[in-house]
């Protein structure tokens, strides 16, 4: 059998690491994390919040999470919660981007960061200016 290795940072690497993802996407705050293996998460998780128009009646939260799992890291964007074990569309939160497993936080912010970018360039019609995306099709 297997055995998963499972990531659980100490307190330094805890501060450092959401220093670094608020420093990457500065408009987002609230910063939170979860360093347990329970039920809802495999090790290690931050996230931000970010509320583009708060005064809403119903105001939307969108969030950038990373986590760890065996040794790696994954980024992903979010509207409604923080991505964890039970997101669900059902109840109103949706998974809209999410990177391949990262060997360092460094490179899954470097590579949310691009798929953001893409995602965006592509709904605003500059990917098609530049002769579209990579992978694409029309």
């Amino acid at each position: 059998m297997l055995r998963r290795k499972q990531v659980l940072l100490t307190e330094p690497e805890i501060r450092q690491s959401i220093k670094r993802a608020h420093a990457a996407f500065p408009s987002f705050r609230d910063w939170e994390h979860n360093n347990e293996i329970n039920d809802a998460y495999s090790g290690f998780s931050l996230w931000g919040e970010f509320v583009p128009d708060p005064d809403e009646p119903m105001p939307r939260s969108y969030f950038i999470t990373f986590d760890t799992y065996e040794a790696t890291w994954t980024g992903h964007l979010t509207i409604g919660k923080h991505c964890y074990f039970w997101s669900s569309a059902d109840c109103g939160d949706a998974h809209l981007l999410d990177t391949s497993r990262c060997p360092t936080l460094e490179d899954a912010i470097t590579s949310l960061k691009k798929r953001v970018a893409d995602l965006f360039a592509a709904l605003s019609g500059r990917a098609a200016e530049r002769g579209g995306a990579a992978g694409g099709g029309g």
